[in-house]
């Protein structure tokens, strides 16, 4: 209001009461309605079922040749991006690996162990993975095919042992025991080279990253335990939507996400 008063006082005519509450709403105006839209919301993935459905994550095995990959890390941030997921619930990483270890189940071998699983832990699916690629220096890189294994009741397919499940196939079910089991898969790679990786993360951070920072979204870019979030959010949404076309249910602009509206 400085300005405003000097040029008053340039034209030597007072300036009265009301025009000072009125000159004072003026500045207030402009920072009331740029606070009014409220802070951005981030897209979330929804699942095509037509009840809540529980899932369990496995520690991911390791093929990208880094040893120092922590397949219990990568398991989680798992974990956590299902736990979003409206539609689906996901039990805690520690449960899941207490549960094997009364079984006596230090990793998943076969998927009659995987079965086995699932029905201790009373789960609908237990989604699984193998790291194919890691490098958790600038510029980031991860990569991992998943599967999410889930009770099914449709006909009858081969017996498949579960180090095939992370190979493209063309069958969706397979007979264990008797118990139809169903089978989703996806796989990526995450590159922070690659303009269309960087697309899709500015998509990711957007309400989820601290926009006053000056960072922003690419805070992903900056730590592999926030870069393996993002792309455990990629493949999950790609996992919903194998299930949604296994279950031939439509899903708006064929994507398992939505934009919610700002609040």
């Amino acid at each position: 209001m400085g300005p405003l008063v000097q040029f008053f006082r340039r034209l030597r005519a007072p300036i009265s009461r009301p025009v000072c509450a009125l000159l004072a709403l003026f500045v207030l105006v402009p920072a009331l309605t740029g606070c009014s839209s409220g802070p951005q919301m981030p897209t979330v993935l929804r699942a095509p079922y037509d009840s809540e459905r529980v899932w369990a994550v496995v520690p991911f095995a390791n093929e990208s040749g880094v040893s120092a990959v922590d397949g219990n890390m990568v398991a989680d941030r798992f974990v956590a991006e299902v736990e979003q997921v409206d539609g689906v619930r996901c039990l805690p990483l520690n449960r899941t690996l207490a549960v094997m270890q009364q079984l006596g189940m230090t990793k998943i071998s076969d998927i009659r162990q995987l079965y086995t699983l699932m029905r201790a832990l009373q789960v609908d699916g237990i989604l699984i993975g193998t790291v194919t690629d890691w490098d958790p220096y600038k510029p980031l890189r991860f990569g991992a095919a998943v599967e999410v294994i889930s009770a099914a009741s449709d006909s009858a397919a081969q017996p498949l042992d579960l180090k095939d499940v992370t190979m493209p196939t063309t069958d969706s079910r397979v007979d264990v025991d008797g118990a139809m089991v169903a089978i989703s898969q996806a796989s990526r790679l995450f590159d922070a080279r690659n303009n269309e990786t960087l697309a899709a993360l500015d998509q990711y951070g957007s309400g989820r990253a601290d926009a006053s920072s000056a960072l922003g979204s690419r805070v992903y870019e900056q730590r592999i335990d926030l870069f393996v979030r993002f792309g455990a959010y990629m493949l999950v949404r790609d996992l919903l939507e194998q299930e949604a076309a296994r279950l031939a249910v439509p899903l708006p602009g064929g994507r398992a996400e939505q934009k919610p509206d700002s609040k």
